[in-house]
């Protein structure tokens, strides 16, 4: 094996909350063997495109959520020629050094956090936490259902654990009820909707739960990146009725004659929505790209602080292209809700040297070498 290339980077920051002290990549993605060293402050991560940016933010999201934001294939993360890929941390958590390595050779997973090792990424969520906004967030607010309910399934999973349980639960019996559908037989269909009426009831609760505890702070946090020219507000659309187990079993039960036409299930979490209106319009359809983009940079900012309370430290936060998506005015009041925040990552071509004064720069170039600016 290769040696290690290190980057060093000095400290000058307190460490009390969860850190992201080193990371080491070995065929992850562009990286063949790379170990790299950050900051407890602002990691300015600069380089011309396609030079692995991105990439590094995706490891990091990777090692908190155990899976990817670009990606639902662990294969396409694994190095062009290479069998496997392999991530090592280093992470400080209230004063003390743990490490978390994970990998993948295509078929196993593997997961090893302070010498336990495990057969799959769910142990992640909650290890280190992180807020990601991204690009791609624009899909949040404008893109399809299954964006909305993955950004709610994520981050309540990251602060409860029981939320992951149940919603792995609820999938397992809504494709056997979905099976029998499709073969049009209601033989042994019952316990698998009293599965799916538990399961879905907690899921419920947490997401309805979630909604109301973001509903003042998205309001607040939009106020304040759009200069109040932009009033939110956010509201679950869910297709069942029902709030209790046994409402939501019933209505299953009414629904089956045309679900056992149709071969699948049509109503429940995996069918709900999250609508985002500002002002009496809908943002999916008549707010402008900026107008999205302030929406999915206020709402990162609301998932930190609301991560931060259930979890009790500041989570780590990424802004993968900053500065690319927001008008001036828009961004200098995003980059002054950033200065109240932790350890923070961000991508950009060139890092601006008027902007956060005591950042770190790392500087990809096209040769694959790391500089300190």
């Amino acid at each position: 094996m290769e040696a290690r290339t290190t980057i060093a980077v000095a400290c000058h920051f307190p460490i009390e909350n969860t850190m992201l002290k080193k990371l080491y990549l070995h065929h992850f993605r562009n990286y063949t063997q790379k170990e790299i060293s950050f900051s407890p402050g602002v990691n300015w991560i600069c380089g011309n495109n396609a030079q692995g940016k991105t990439n590094l933010l995706e490891a990091i999201y990777l090692l908190s959520t155990g899976r990817s934001f670009r990606t639902h294939l662990l294969n396409q993360m694994i190095q062009q020629g290479a069998g496997f890929f392999y991530i090592e941390a280093e992470i400080e958590k209230e004063g003390v050094s743990q490490t978390l390595k994970l990998s993948f050779d295509g078929e196993t997973k593997k997961v090893e956090y302070n010498a336990t090792t495990y057969a799959h990424f769910t142990p992640l969520l909650g290890v280190v936490p992180h807020v990601l906004y991204a690009p791609e967030d624009l899909s949040v607010v404008a893109g399809t259902p299954s964006h909305r309910r993955r950004f709610l399934d994520l981050h309540l999973s990251q602060i409860d654990p029981l939320y992951l349980h149940h919603l792995a639960r609820y999938h397992k019996a809504m494709r056997q009820r979905n099976e029998l559908l499709k073969s049009k037989t209601e033989v042994a269909i019952d316990p698998w909707e009293m599965a799916m009426a538990q399961n879905a009831q907690y899921l419920l609760e947490k997401r309805k739960k979630l909604m109301q505890e973001l509903k003042g702070p998205l309001l607040a946090q939009m106020e304040q990146i759009s200069s109040g020219n932009d009033p939110i507000a956010m509201k679950y659309q869910g297709t069942l009725s029902g709030t209790s187990a046994e409402e939501l079993l019933q209505e299953w039960q009414k629904s089956r004659k045309k679900e056992l036409h149709i071969g699948t299930t049509l109503y429940g979490p995996h069918r709900d929505d999250v609508l985002f209106s500002i002002g009496s319009l809908s943002a999916k359809s008549y707010a402008s790209i900026g107008q999205q983009h302030s929406v999915a940079a206020a709402l990162r900012l609301c998932l930190w602080e609301h991560l931060k309370t259930h979890v009790g430290e500041p989570p780590l936060f990424s802004v993968d292209d900053f500065g690319a998506h927001l008008d001036s005015t828009r961004q200098n009041r995003f980059q002054e809700e950033l200065l109240k925040l932790g350890q923070i990552f961000l991508t950009s071509p060139k890092a601006n040297p008027e902007i956060f004064p005591e950042k770190r720069v790392l500087e990809i170039t096209s040769e694959g070498v790391y500089k300190l600016l």
